[in-house]
């Protein structure tokens, strides 16, 4: 807009041309947002839909064994005030059915810890949020959100390890239902860890992962393979919990450091049968970034929520929290 104005000013009648061409190119895609038209990850999701819908009921039954088993009975927790992955094993009991069909879910980036635990939990609480996905976390930021209470009504935490590629940071989940299985890295990715949970619900297990792939300033070949490999989430190749059969659902949450304008991102989400809970939604875009105290709002929507085929995402919203450069994003889930 800025651009054909000034074309326009000046009298430069070919650049307002472009810039007008531009512009209504521009907008075209923002209308995919509200009016849910053709999708930039192309089409073959119905496959995905068909065949989730299919093994949702074996899979449920599958967890259901899985709970009652004695490995269930034990679930490495991480200290919160940890640098390192550090896990206790205590006697628990079996992961009992969450009855609802419903899940909040919140991702948030801390940018380098600095995000105000304070603000975080106000709005765990306020929102009622099952799953937390925390991206750029240190001991300092843990073990502030422990003495607000983080533990009390999310008990369940799962921990990225520290590693030489950490971008900012590392990955969290936090959980209020109990995990039937977990892991601190779930997937090769030259950038923070990838922690990942099972979630046994009584419309199937959900897998719930949080993601930081590294920006495309750190290097755009790691940064594509970081985005291609999200895809590996939501396939039966992902390491998975003994005897249990891929989950029926995936939620993948984080800073992508990517939107629906990359190629690279629109192919990781057709190769994975994902959809960006933003977009499905059709009530616009949710951008996250860069949140300032200043005037200037977020313009570039970097933050995801991921879903499987068999999800309906109900609500989304944007929050702000004190101290962090990106904007949290709040989503109901129906499975």
């Amino acid at each position: 807009m800025a651009i054909l104005v000034c074309a326009i000013v000046i009298q430069a009648w070919p650049q307002s041309a472009l810039a007008l061409i531009e512009l209504t190119l521009v907008t075209l895609w923002r209308l995919q947002y509200r009016f849910h038209l053709s999708s930039p990850t192309g089409s073959g999701y119905r496959t995905g839909l068909l065949s989730n819908n299919r093994h949702r009921t074996d899979t449920s039954n599958k967890a259901d064994a899985y709970a009652d088993s004695p490995k269930s009975n034990q679930l490495n927790q991480v200290t919160p005030d940890s640098a390192q992955v550090h896990t206790e094993t205590r006697d628990l009991a079996p992961a009992a059915s969450h009855p609802a069909l419903s899940l909040r879910v919140m991702t948030l980036n801390c940018r380098y810890g600095k995000a105000d635990a304070q603000t975080i939990m106000e709005q765990v609480q306020s929102h009622d949020v099952d799953v937390l996905a925390l991206q750029e976390v240190n001991s300092t930021l843990l073990t502030h959100l422990q003495k607000a209470g983080m533990r009390q009504i999310m008990p369940y935490l799962v921990e990225g390890p520290q590693t030489q590629n950490d971008n900012g940071g590392r990955n969290a989940l936090f959980s209020r239902l109990e995990p039937i299985w977990h892991q601190p890295s779930g997937l090769d990715l030259e950038a923070s860890a990838v922690p990942l949970m099972l979630l046994h619900t009584q419309a199937g297990t959900i897998r719930v992962a949080s993601v930081h792939p590294k920006s495309p300033q750190r290097g755009a070949r790691q940064w594509g393979l970081g985005i291609e490999r999200l895809a590996l989430l939501n396939s039966e190749k992902t390491a998975a919990a003994p005897d249990m059969e891929s989950p029926a659902f995936t939620v993948i949450m984080g800073d992508c450091n990517a939107n629906l304008h990359h190629p690279t991102f629109r192919a990781m989400l057709q190769s994975g049968r994902l959809r960006d809970a933003s977009l499905s939604l059709g009530c616009g875009p949710h951008p996250t970034f860069p949140h300032c105290q200043a005037l200037l709002p977020p313009l570039i929507e970097i933050d995801h929520i991921l879903v499987s085929q068999g999800i309906r995402v109900e609500s989304m919203k944007v929050m702000k929290v004190p101290h962090t450069d990106h904007c949290g994003l709040l989503a109901q889930l129906r499975l």
